[in-house]
């Protein structure tokens, strides 16, 4: 899935690892901006969990200042099904949220927690053994 800022430029290919359990899932609507400033820079991984900031409007890493508690003002907790090189000053356009579907938890970027599986009821998460 590509990736849009307004800067033009070129990628070479570099995850291809699927982190899906099922090809039934639902992506957000409308795609969600990746914040450029909350992300850090360098490249990120398939599986990022992120959530949507209630005052900007744009999507960041989820973060739990108290363990086991999500951090307040951020909404639509959701995976990214993409993979991303952050420059810290464009911002991103992900089309590839995942808000519903199954997925390897031991194949995601982050580990999430129970107070983030609890945000995210209609996302399996899979431990395959």
């Amino acid at each position: 899935m590509p990736l849009y800022t307004p800067k033009f430029s070129s990628t070479v290919f570099k995850g291809g690892k699927n982190i899906l359990a099922s090809e039934h899932l639902e992506f957000v609507k409308g795609g969600a901006t990746l914040d450029a400033t909350k992300f850090t820079t360098g490249y990120h991984n398939v599986g990022k969990l992120i959530a949507r900031n209630t005052t900007s409007g744009k999507y960041e890493p989820v973060k739990e200042t108290t363990p086991g508690t999500l951090d307040a003002g951020f909404d639509n907790f959701s995976i990214l099904n993409i993979d991303f090189t952050n420059d810290g000053i464009n911002d991103v356009i992900a089309g590839e949220v995942i808000v519903r579907g199954s997925v390897y938890t031991a194949k995601l970027a982050d580990v999430p927690s129970v107070a983030f599986k609890k945000a995210t009821p209609l996302i399996q998460y899979i431990n395959h053994i």
